[in-house]
């Protein structure tokens, strides 16, 4: 996983009163209308300082040593999720989550996938080219100025808002928004502690957080694959863009292909591998017809389906609205689903996907 955000309370000590004031906290912030006050500064407010800004938060984002509770929650047709998180930073350790003790298991990772997601120069390179991006006006988040950033689409509806603090320059709250304006995926901020002597953001200050999410798979190795059969699109429906490409093996002939796909707002993960797929769903999962393709699909958020494809399995994993999960679907290789049963090795690789759900990590 990775970072963005961050605050000072953790799970174990957040008890009676202290936790109630979260929640109530919590509630406000989930029921209130966006902050957005006019800018004065309308010399500011352009593309280019829009960006800058976006680009100044990504590196607090890891520069920075910070801690607090944040809240995540996401609006899906089946209802609205909302967790808390514990979120602790610092250069040299990388990102600690600890989901609130009152959730359910699969919630505290749905929840931690959600709060993990950070600002990336590929992110925000597709999100300037996606979206017109301006300095909408001014806001509060846990107490501090912020200046906040809006993304629209071509149509001129809001897709999302970025809260940053004037003076870290943290990203403190985040709203992604679906083409009828509804949100759909929230986080932010109730506290925050900054630690005293956090270095000045500058670009030298970066410093990007490792992960092990199999091997990069370039270009070339890409068309290769493409040639041997393999499904792998530049693009998605919704202007989601191929980023990055990993692959993993499970087994002596079993690999997995991670492809990563982007609109800056949000990300689409897919996951294709050799197999066959059963009448019989994974566990968690349940069949449902997404427009005329029937999937398994965990609801939640992120949303997950799986489906045969190609003489291929395919898992999609999105934090993206239902539309543009729906228009990929339609877009990618689909089978009917077959009469046998689920193989064991399939199931086997699909519990082992939880690390690569973020692709910011």
């Amino acid at each position: 996983m990775t970072d963005a955000d961050a605050t000072a309370v953790r799970p174990g000590q957040v008890r009676g009163l202290r936790f109630a004031a979260l929640l109530v906290g919590l509630g406000l912030l989930l029921t209130a209308a966006p902050v957005v006050a006019a800018s004065p500064r309308s010399t500011d407010s352009d593309e280019t300082a829009a960006l800058r800004l976006l680009e100044d938060a990504a590196r607090a984002s890891r520069a920075l040593t910070y801690s607090g509770t944040k809240y995540v929650a996401a609006w899906r047709p089946g209802g609205t999720s909302t967790s808390l998180v514990e979120v602790r930073h610092d250069p040299r350790g990388g990102l600690v989550m600890t989901a609130s003790p009152t959730a359910a298991r699969a919630a505290d990772d749905d929840a931690m996938v959600l709060a993990a997601a950070s600002l990336d120069r590929a992110l925000l390179a597709v999100l300037g080219d996606v979206f017109a991006l301006s300095i909408a006006g001014t806001g509060r988040c846990t107490g501090r100025d912020a200046d906040v950033v809006e993304a629209r689409r071509p149509t001129g509806t809001v897709a999302g808002r970025f809260w940053i603090d004037r003076d870290s320059r943290l990203l403190l709250r985040r709203e992604v928004y679906d083409d009828a304006g509804h949100r759909v995926r929230s986080s932010a901020f109730l506290d925050l502690e900054m630690t005293p002597g956090s270095p000045v953001v500058t670009a030298s200050a970066e410093r990007r957080i490792g992960r092990d999410n199999g091997s990069p798979v370039d270009e070339q190795r890409l068309e290769q694959l493409r040639a041997q059969g393999w499904h792998a699109p530049t693009d998605l429906p919704g202007g989601f863009v191929l980023f990055e490409a990993r692959s993993r093996a499970h087994g002596d002939d079993d690999e997995v292909l991670h492809l990563a796909y982007t609109d800056g707002l949000s990300t689409t993960s897919l996951f294709v591998q050799r197999g066959e797929l059963g009448s019989e769903p994974p566990e968690g999962f349940v069949g449902r017809a997404v427009g005329d393709r029937p999937v398994w699909v965990h609801d939640g958020a992120p949303e997950r389906m799986i489906w045969a494809g190609g003489e291929r399995v395919w898992t999609l994993v999105s934090d993206a609205p239902d539309g543009a999960t729906a228009a990929a679907l339609q877009a990618l290789p689909h089978d009917d689903l077959p009469d046998d049963g689920l193989r064991a090795r399939l199931a086997r690789g699909l519990s082992r996907l939880g690390s690569w759900l973020n692709p910011f990590a």
